[in-house]
């Protein structure tokens, strides 16, 4: 099978998944650049003068879209007849819709890759659903990260048959089992400051738990839009003493920051716009390294966290309960042990990477 993966961005670390789905796939050849990608591994573009020129292409993508679209499909389409690719593996569905007909051309299968927002965004939706909806037509195969996404998919529109639930997955190999018990009162976070996150909401429960737990402390990794206004909660709450934001770290650095931890806490949920997670990563890694999760019956959280054997589980927006669970975990570091091992196993039956890449393997090779 000679395999073309495209993806947004070669450099946003957030995106482990994807660089480690190409390690794993072993693609004969490589494309990225928002959604239209045209760069190689090298960064190479394969359009030609002058549209290889970034200024060009921007351009003419923003003043002209319609005829850059068919200039871009044009030469996709050559570019992949040329590599004999027998499939397009597209991460995320505004790309799977922008080069569907460009594999539609080359005659190549594509399989587009929906992993959370592309599925929820309303303003997504509004740009991108009827693009998707013809994509719907001729694609190959869709894979959904959680079962609540593939149901939504099928409402849009696409082939049952052909939505696949396949999770993000997780390394497992990669993780040192820890021991939370022996860890000090510590709650960390990782993710994005953003809606669908909903940072305000773990800054509130930790206040909370605060009040009977004096001792304790929140650490959150990562940046994002909220990064601010969570900062100027923290201050309004005269918890700063007890909060860290650590910013942006490199996936070997999280690792090492979960295993200093007692319990991960995530309060994921609908943003006003619809958006929505798929399956967070984060709460994958935080299982694997063996942490009891703190978290919402949100999207596919409901099967990576199995309520009060790996972790606990409260309703959207229900800050008030969070804190509660958080607390009861936080003093009973016993438990903390216990759930944090089962957290492991359940990633190990469920989640190894070897399991999911092997599903995704077989899907683009029928």
């Amino acid at each position: 099978m000679n395999l073309c993966f495209a993806y947004p961005n070669k450099f946003r670390f957030s995106e482990t998944f994807i660089h480690d789905q190409i390690e794993q796939l072993q693609p004969k050849i490589t494309i990225y650049e928002g959604w239209y990608p045209s760069l190689d591994k090298n960064d190479v573009s394969f359009l030609p003068f002058p549209f290889n020129i970034l200024y060009v292409r921007g351009g003419l993508r923003n003043v002209l879209p319609s005829l850059y679209h068919k200039i871009y499909t044009f030469f996709l389409a050559r570019y992949l007849t040329k590599n004999n690719i027998d499939v397009v593996l597209a991460q995320y569905g505004p790309m799977g819709a922008t080069i569907n007909y460009a594999c539609v051309k080359a005659n190549v299968g594509l399989v587009v890759h929906f992993h959370g927002f592309d599925a929820n965004d309303k303003a997504t939706l509004d740009k991108y659903l009827p693009a998707y909806q013809q994509m719907f037509k001729t694609v190959k195969g869709i894979i959904a990260v959680s079962r609540d996404m593939r149901n939504k998919l099928i409402e849009f529109g696409a082939d049952p048959d052909k939505v696949i639930f396949n999770s993000c997955f997780v390394n497992t190999s990669l993780f040192t089992l820890g021991k939370p018990e022996n860890n000090d009162k510590i709650f960390m976070a990782v993710g994005r400051f953003t809606a669908k996150k909903s940072p305000f909401s773990t800054i509130k429960a930790f206040h909370k738990v605060l009040q009977t737990v004096p001792d304790a402390k929140l650490k959150m990794i990562g940046e994002g839009e909220l990064w601010d206004e969570a900062k100027a909660l923290i201050k309004e709450l005269g918890i700063e003493s007890q909060v860290e934001l650590l910013g942006v770290k490199r996936p070997t650095e999280i690792i090492d920051l979960l295993k200093t931890a007692r319990v991960f806490v995530q309060h994921s949920m609908f943003a006003p716009n619809g958006d929505s997670e798929g399956t967070p990563v984060s709460i994958l890694e935080a299982s694997a390294v063996g942490l009891p999760i703190v978290s919402t019956y949100h999207a596919g959280i409901k099967d990576a966290v199995v309520h009060e054997k790996t972790g606990f589980l409260v309703n959207e927006g229900d800050w008030e309960q969070m804190a509660n669970y958080m607390t009861q975990l936080i003093n009973n570091p016993e438990l903390c042990g216990e759930m944090g091992r089962s957290a492991r196993q359940h990633m190990e039956d469920y989640y190894e990477m070897s399991k999911r890449v092997d599903t995704l393997r077989e899907i683009l090779e029928k």
